[in-house]
């Protein structure tokens, strides 16, 4: 099993479906790319992804492990796209201080210029 394939997407289906969801969208989606195998070259290679989806999700032991290391997998991405988001947060913070900070020294330079001048 490759750790990139979604075989709930192979099913259009998702993560919450029981096992009668997991067979009606078998029959349904193999049916339909059976026949489309003898006009569609891609046809075949998606039939087997669905094969390889119904065979993992048609299976309750199966299915478990495979959800496992599927929700790893979106936990991890998600925990790396709020640390990315937080430290754009942060840089966004900083940059904002850093320019006010940047136009008080402008601003304490330029009374310092005039009151040393007058």
């Amino acid at each position: 099993m490759s750790e990139s394939v979604n075989h709930y997407a192979a099913l259009n289906l998702p993560p919450t479906a029981d096992l009668v969801g997991v067979e009606n969208a078998y029959a349904r989606i193999s049916n339909e790319l059976a026949m489309q195998t003898w006009v569609d070259d891609t046809a075949a290679e998606a039939l087997v992804r669905v094969n390889e989806a119904y065979a993992i999700l048609s299976r309750p032991e199966m299915r478990r492990d495979y959800d496992a290391s599927l929700f790893v997998r979106e936990r991890e991405h998600l925990a790396v796209q709020r640390r990315r988001t937080e430290r754009q947060h942060r840089t966004r913070h900083w940059v904002k201080h850093a320019s006010v900070l940047g136009a008080m020294v402008a601003e304490a330079a330029l009374l310092a210029y005039v009151l040393s001048a007058g």
